[in-house]
């Protein structure tokens, strides 16, 4: 029996159907979603769970203006009976994505919004011809179309209107994405003005608008403005929908077994399972298709950025009580594991930094945690890294921050474990020069932590032959980084962070007298042992070791 083709670079449910290619069968989702009277909903789920291909489905089955049965026959929502297949190409149905809303600055992101209003109504032309179309209807459509000042008039509430007009039935709406702005606009400054658009946005479109049928929006994170429009959230603790975003261990098993690859499955489950969705156990649905797909059957990081990156990035390296975080930061790499985190699932954006809560919270949303057993309540939760694909993904995040393109983090680290001292100096230093001229390093102890946690990310990921231990006790004080080799032959190293006053040898010389004095190397005693001072103001740096 000829394999089915895989395609991983299309959301199109008609693409995958019409060309017999490999698809998992999630159309019972339909079902629920006409079973489901609470509407409006938000679904969230981690980047790379399949939203974009169930909205896509979602689309297909309800739209008014298809005919979609071929693409449903023999599917599991053909066999639910006459109930659910009458619903079949009843509604007029509005899709959009947020995805490319991303901008710099609010003013482009309202450019790129008109745009995208402008490509949605062009999609709708025909109604201009409608009997129902008056001519300040037409002046209205006619204004979105040609992008001028709508903005207050919201285009979405009047889109609704005409196609309710035209075919007297309730609109289905599909808003994909709707937080990608909002995670943006949170990385870049102007978090509140988009919070502000988007309660606008949700309140004059959707709230109490008895000619939507459903509105089914998808995105990673909850906010402000979904909360005080009353909108019905299913977050991956919930029971509601859990089968049907990622893949289910039969599902997994079913499919290997079906490319021959059955007896793959105990490391499929290592570097791909893990997530934790009510208390169903998920597999990641973009990687395992591209592990079927690769000819080796490669086990590789196929998900590098499950999203959220740059807000995450903002959030630590501008904490107030940043040592907290790295320190946690540093047991989730070592462990798999963080305890005791209060999960705040009503996310408020605006009141992340400083709340190892919230922090925590957020990299759950993005897919980076899950729980480590089902949610009774948020309080007291523990989460894990779901997975080896994730936990690459995290030892490496710190120092991809840092650069438009990954570093050889390993040679770091080879540098130390070979005694090449000056090699590893110059380097760095040429790492700190490219990287940190995209940021502003701050000139204080917020500057000394930035410093900690890019070196520590740098050197995580290569740290095969050295335990690395962060901010310990050791004598009389509390270091800053202590790499201790697997060897007993090898040199041990004690790194020091200092913020300079740009005289670097009188706080290099501090430096030292300070890991003298606290004796930092009494849990190093069986070493050879070097010291080392990074010192360092804003992005001029100087590192001597003794």
């Amino acid at each position: 029996m000829m394999k089915k083709e895989i395609k991983t670079k299309t959301n199109d449910f008609k693409e995958l159907i019409e060309t017999n290619c490999l698809y998992i069968d999630k159309t019972l989702f339909i079902k629920e979603i006409i079973d489901n009277i609470c509407t409006p909903c938000l679904l969230l789920r981690p980047k790379g769970f399949g939203k974009t291909l169930n909205m896509s489905m979602i689309k297909y089955y309800f739209d008014i203006t298809l005919n979609s049965k071929h693409l449903f026959y023999n599917l599991k929502i053909w066999e639910c009976g006459s109930k659910y297949l009458n619903e079949m190409n009843k509604y007029p149905v509005i899709s959009l994505s947020f995805k490319e809303l991303k901008a710099n600055n609010y003013h482009e992101f309202i450019k790129k919004y008109k745009i995208l209003m402008k490509k949605l109504y062009k999609e709708y032309e025909f109604l201009l011809k409608s009997p129902e179309f008056d001519d300040i209807d037409k002046k209205d459509f006619k204004e979105i179309i040609n992008c001028e000042n709508y903005i207050l008039d919201n285009p979405i509430e009047d889109l609704i209107r005409f196609l309710n007009n035209h075919y007297k039935r309730n609109v289905i709406v599909i808003l994909e994405d709707y937080d990608v702005p909002l995670l943006e606009g949170y990385s870049n400054g102007y978090g509140k003005e988009i919070e502000s658009f988007l309660e606008q946005f949700i309140n004059c479109s959707f709230k109490d608008n008895s000619e939507i049928q459903k509105l089914i929006m998808t995105g990673v994170v909850t906010s402000f403005a979904v909360e005080t429009n009353n909108i019905n959230v299913y977050d991956t603790t919930y029971a509601t929908y859990q089968d049907y975003f990622g893949f289910t261990e039969n599902e997994v098993k079913e499919v290997l077994k079906e490319y021959d690859l059955e007896n793959t499955f105990d490391k499929v489950k290592e570097w791909y399972d893990g997530y934790l969705f009510n208390k169903t156990t998920i597999y990641n649905p973009i990687s395992i298709l591209k592990y079927l797909k690769n000819e080796a059957h490669a086990f590789l990081t196929y998900l590098s950025n499950m999203g959220g990156v740059d807000l995450l990035k903002n959030l630590i390296y501008n904490l107030n009580n940043k040592q907290e975080i790295l320190n946690s930061y540093e047991k989730l790499l070592k462990t798999g594991i963080i305890e005791h985190i209060n999960l705040n699932i009503n996310l408020d954006l605006s009141n992340l930094e400083g709340n190892k809560d919230n922090i925590f919270t957020l990299f759950m949303f993005c897919g980076y945690l899950t729980p480590n057993g089902f949610v009774e309540n948020y309080e007291d939760v523990n989460l894990k890294i779901p997975n080896l694909e994730i936990r690459k993904n995290l030892e490496n995040i710190v120092r991809n921050w840092f650069n438009k393109e990954p570093l050889k983090s390993f040679e770091f680290t080879e540098y130390l474990y070979n005694d090449q001292l000056e090699l590893f100096k110059e380097n760095f230093e040429n790492v700190v020069v490219d990287s940190f001229s995209y940021y502003d390093v701050p000139d204080n102890n917020n500057g000394e932590n930035f410093y900690h946690a890019f070196t520590m990310g740098l050197l995580m990921s290569g740290s095969n032959n050295y335990e690395i231990t962060s901010n310990r006790e050791s004598g009389y004080g509390r270091y800053d980084l202590i790499l201790k080799p697997f060897e007993k032959n090898k040199t041990a190293y004690i790194i020091e962070f200092k913020v300079s006053d740009l005289d670097f040898d009188k706080t290099i010389n501090e430096g030292f007298k300070q890991i003298d004095d606290r004796r930092y190397d009494v849990s190093l005693k069986d070493y050879k042992i070097v010291k080392m001072i990074i010192a360092f103001k804003g992005k001029k740096l100087k590192i001597e070791t003794r």
